[in-house]
Order: structure tokens, then sequence, then C-alpha cells
């Protein structure tokens, strides 16, 4: 090439530097303004865009379930959503340029998603906007909005690649194991202000439970959370029967230990869904009828056993989890447990006549802020109960009714068609995909069936609950590179047409 053709390039790539490192050096005087970390991040992406185009699909499977979040942008909203709406960006751009990139199509899966999100769309524009606390509006509700469209972009982003094999186990690990990240919004809290620099990185709602009662309980939500991703990676990787293999006794010991570390976030769900998913795996995995069935119960006998002996010795947080048992804890936990179970039940008795009138058009999840302010004061004097302050936000502790009221009948029949096709997809996954596959395909159906039991009986919050369902279909469609069929029986005429090979003479 002409070196003088070279001067032109030289010139406009010094005229882009120079300018962009002049406003750098101004910007950076002030590190921490969000405009400041806007840009140098935005700088960063486009360095490292050859990457992201290489790894954004394995950056979202590793972030899905993390604590993170985006502080420098408004509301700071969960990273796994951000990366969702960039990595379908990205595959979208992909598959416009190179006719090889395309979309993993299931169409059971995907019209339902796509009537949900048309129903959220709608409610939102008829029931006063998006409502962006964030960006100052009186209105606030938008993070709920943001979670659930989140979820199905994120379906649709998973979706887009398919997971090499190789790649397949440590993926699906990954998933899991991200979650316990939240254990760092607990050590910033109990750390001290030097550690608060963490809360930049990770959600505060987090510690909120640890927050309030401190001087109490001493709720450790991180913690429970760190556990609950131990135990669901042990179960994925290893499934029950490799847990309790008495040769590898280590596995065992681990998982209990989990659990065990999970009753210091005081949730009695947490042992009412790892009790629900044990006897789904147990189901699907096919054990009730072999020796592991029997060892299980034994193990399950002896923890019993020896966390009733030391129940009133234990911590005050795994007392609160150990309270839906027959068993004597302190009167501190059980009462606080019981506040809040009636506390649920008298908000569910106003909130169930109110349900008629959103059957058809719900009420989405805008609110207005002085509402919430008067409510708060109101609840503070005492001319109103605590369970009041949630008829304003939405936030019902039912995921029955998280779902009916903001989004009416026409969301949750959406929501259903997909939770069945979802299922569909993941039964015919379990039956019929690749034999060294077969221990994600197994968790992947017993975690969704024990999970969406959980969601309808004992607790549940749409807007949270619909990334995990979306998550672990789109994980599922990822890995086993779409759904997979019965094996094509071979056809008669077929077997007709073989010829057949004369039997010869034994030999003398």
């Amino acid at each position: 090439m002409d070196r003088n053709a070279e001067i032109p390039w030289v010139a406009l790539a010094t005229g882009l530097i120079v300018p962009l490192a002049v406003i750098m050096g101004v910007l950076l005087v002030n590190p921490f303004a969000p405009t400041t970390i806007a840009l140098v991040g935005l700088v960063i992406m486009v360095i490292l865009s050859p990457l992201w185009l290489r790894w954004h699909h394995a950056l979202l499977i590793c972030f899905w379930n993390t604590a993170f979040v985006v502080f420098f942008l408004p509301g700071r909203p969960p990273a796994w959503v951000a990366l969702a709406v960039l990595g379908l960006g990205t595959a979208v751009l992909s598959r416009t340029v190179s006719a090889r990139s395309s979309f993993l199509q299931v169409r059971m899966v995907t019209l339902p998603l796509m009537a949900l999100a048309l129903v959220v769309v709608v409610t939102l524009s008829l029931r006063g906007g998006i409502g962006a606390r964030a960006l100052g509006s009186e209105m606030w509700g938008s993070k709920r909005y943001l979670t659930v469209l989140g979820a199905i972009v994120g379906y649709f982003a998973l979706t887009s690649q398919v997971i090499p094999r190789d790649r397949a186990q440590w993926y699906a690990a990954l998933f899991y194991l991200s979650g316990m990240t939240a254990l760092m919004s607990d050590v910033a809290f109990v750390a001290g202000p030097s550690f608060y620099f963490l809360f930049n990185f990770v959600s505060v709602d987090v510690a909120s439970n640890l927050v309030l009662t401190q001087d109490t309980l001493r709720r450790f939500t991180g913690l429970a959370w760190l556990a609950q991703a131990g135990y669901w990676f042990m179960l994925l990787r290893f499934g029950i029967a490799g847990i309790f293999d008495l040769r590898r006794g280590w596995r065992l010991v681990v998982l209990i230990s989990l659990f065990l570390l999970g009753l210091f976030g005081g949730f009695r769900s947490s042992i009412i869904l790892l009790g629900m998913l044990f006897l789904t795996q147990f189901w699907y995995e096919r054990l009730l009828r072999t020796k592991f069935f029997p060892i299980a119960l034994v193990c399950a006998l002896l923890v019993g056993l020896f966390i009733v002996g030391f129940a009133e010795r234990l911590p005050l947080s795994m007392q609160r989890s150990l309270t839906f048992l027959p068993i004597k804890v302190h009167p501190m936990a059980r009462q606080d447990a019981e506040g809040s179970l009636q506390w649920r039940i008298s908000m569910w008795k106003v909130v169930i006549h109110d349900v008629p009138q959103y059957l058809w058009l719900g009420k989405g999840y805008t609110f207005s802020s002085v509402d919430l302010y008067l409510m708060n004061e109101s609840i503070r004097r005492g001319f109103f109960e605590l369970y009041e302050e949630t008829l304003v936000t939405g936030n019902y502790h039912n995921g029955l009714l998280t779902l009916v009221v903001p989004f009416g009948l026409p969301g949750a029949a959406a929501f259903v068609c997909f939770l069945f096709a979802g299922w569909r997809v993941l039964r015919r996954n379990y039956l019929y995909g690749d034999a060294d596959l077969k221990n994600i395909n197994t968790f992947l159906i017993a975690y969704f069936s024990a999970r969406l039991f959980f969601y309808v009986f004992a607790y549940g919050q749409f807007d949270l609950d619909l990334m995990v369902f979306t998550g672990l279909i789109g994980l599922s469609i990822s890995i086993n590179g779409g759904v997979k069929s019965p094996p094509s029986p071979v056809p008669t005429k077929a077997l007709a047409s073989v010829p057949q090979r004369e039997p010869q003479a034994a030999p003398a």
C-alpha cells in the first residue's frame, strides 16, 4: 500500500483519539460522577467489543442469578436485566449480518411470552405509565415493570445461542452458583462503613432484613441465598443418587452444612422449598424403590432429631426458620413468625375483595409516592394497620395475587400457557435428552415443578419469580440445542426390505 494513502487514516485516528482523551481527562476530575462512569464504561465497552461479541451469552448466564446492580444507571437496575437487553441486541445484530447466527425458536413458548409482554405494555400504558422514581416522577413502580419485561427479554437472549456440549456442565453450574454473590450485601453491612462501597455493586435490598433485625433476630438473607445456591448446584451436579453415595460422604456433609447455614436467614420457606425439591427430584430420578430412599430417610431423621434436640440453643434466626414445626422455640422467634403470618392473612382478606375490579384490566405496578407517604404517616400514628402499606405498593406476598391484581385474567392466562409450554419443553428434554446432560435436565424439571408448587401454594412474587421460570427454561433450550423429540421408529417396510441371511450349518 502506498505510504501516502496511510496518512488520512492516521489523521482520522488522531482526530478522534485526541479529543476523546481530552474529554476523558476533564471528566476524571470527578471520577465517581455517574456521567464519568457511564462514559468510561462506554469507552471500555467499545475497546472490548470483540470479547463482548464472543462471550456476551456466557456473561448473561453467569450473571443471571447474581445480586449485582448497574449502579451508574438511574434506578440501579439488576445487572442481569442490562446484560439481557444488550445480549439480545447483540444477537439480533449478529443475525442480520450473518446467516449462520440463528435463534432457537420454540413457538409454544414464544407465543405466550409475547402475549404476556403485550399485556404488560398495555397495562402500564393505561394505568399511569411506567412511573420512574429514579427520573423524578411522582408515580413509582417502574422497577417491577423492568424486571418483568427483562425476564421476557432474557429468555430470548438465553435462547439466542446453543451452549457448546463441552461447556454445558460449567455453564449450568455457574448459572446457579452466581447466587452466592448475595453474601456481599450482608458482609458490607456487618463489616461497617469501611465496606459500604460494596453497596455500589450489589443490591441493598438483600441486607434489608439484617438492618431491620440487627438488634433482635439478626436474619442473614445473603447467607441464606448463598446456601440455596450451593445446594442447588450440588443437586444439579451430582443428583440425589450422587450425594447419598456413601463412598463420597463429603457431598452429604457439604449439603447438610449448607442447609444449616441457610437457616440463618430465618425463612421458613427455605426448608419447605428444599423439601419440595427433594421429593420432586427423588421422583424424577426414580429412586423411591432403591436403596437411596432409606438412606435419605435416615439422614433426614438424624438431622431432624439434632435440630429438635438443640432448637432452643440455636440462634434466634435459625429458630424462626423452625417455627412452622410443632417444637419449642424462643418466644421472640415464635412471635415474630406468627406476627408475619397474621399480617399476611389480614392483608389477603382485604385484597381478595379488590380482585373482581381488576379481572379484565389489571391494576399495574404504578402507584403514587404521595399516597405511600400519607399511608406511612397514618400507620406511624396508629390510624391504619401495618399491612395497609402493602395495599398501596402491591407487594402481596402471594404468587396468584401478585399476578392477577396487576395484570388481570389476560396476564394470568398468558402466564399459565407459558408455564404449561415450559413444562412440556423440560419434560421432553428430560425424557429424550442426551445421556451426558441427564443430571442437568433432571434437576431443571424437578426444580421447575417444586418452584411452581411453592409459587402457587406457599410464597411468590410475580415480578421476581418470572425470571426464575424464564431463566431455567431458556437454559434448558440453550443447553439441549432446542427441544428434543422421541427417536423415530424404523418403518416396517424398511425392516422387510433388509435381506435376511441364510442360517449356516454348524461345523462338524
